[in-house]
């Protein structure tokens, strides 16, 4: 899950110096060989920043590097994150707007459409198989949307 991670936190502009130095941070910080699997990260494309609750209840941010509270309401609408929920983490690739999610308590952690359960790899085999978009929404009876995001998530995957 920490590649998975990574690979997110790159392709949302986070440079390599600071996902290293986020690593090394965290692990002491939060005293975990893998911090990345086990707490609520975000990043609004410069640095990772972990999300922390207060007494109050409020949840603050803190970049992890440099311990910085960041200003939650003003950083918020930048977050591009990974879901963390009781230990297990999900990731959003497309965006979590979107019908695609890794969940490793889900077909053994394969790419799967949220609503249907149907791994991605599945659906835009079909499609390439049948060339129909249509055919493959009524053999599979999921929504139309899930089998576009599906077939996008694997082309991204294939380039």
């Amino acid at each position: 899950m920490e590649i998975r991670f990574v690979r997110a936190f790159l392709e949302h502009g986070v440079s390599w110096k600071t996902m290293r130095d986020a690593h090394i941070a965290a692990k002491a910080k939060l005293g975990t060989d893998h911090p990345f699997c086990a707490h609520r990260f975000a990043t609004d494309g410069r640095a990772i920043l972990l999300q922390q609750a207060q007494e109050s209840g409020d949840v603050c941010l803190v970049n992890i590097t440099d311990d910085q509270r960041e200003f939650e309401r003003i950083v918020a609408p930048f977050l591009k994150e990974l879901e963390f929920d009781d230990g297990v983490t999900r990731w959003w690739p497309l965006g979590r707007e979107r019908a695609v999610v890794v969940d490793p308590i889900r077909n053994l952690g394969q790419p799967t459409v949220n609503r249907s359960g149907v791994p991605t790899r599945v659906l835009a085999r079909s499609v390439k198989a049948n060339g129909s978009i249509e055919s493959v929404v009524r053999w599979f009876e999921v929504a139309p949307e899930e089998v576009h995001d599906a077939v996008e998530f694997e082309r991204t995957l294939a380039a």
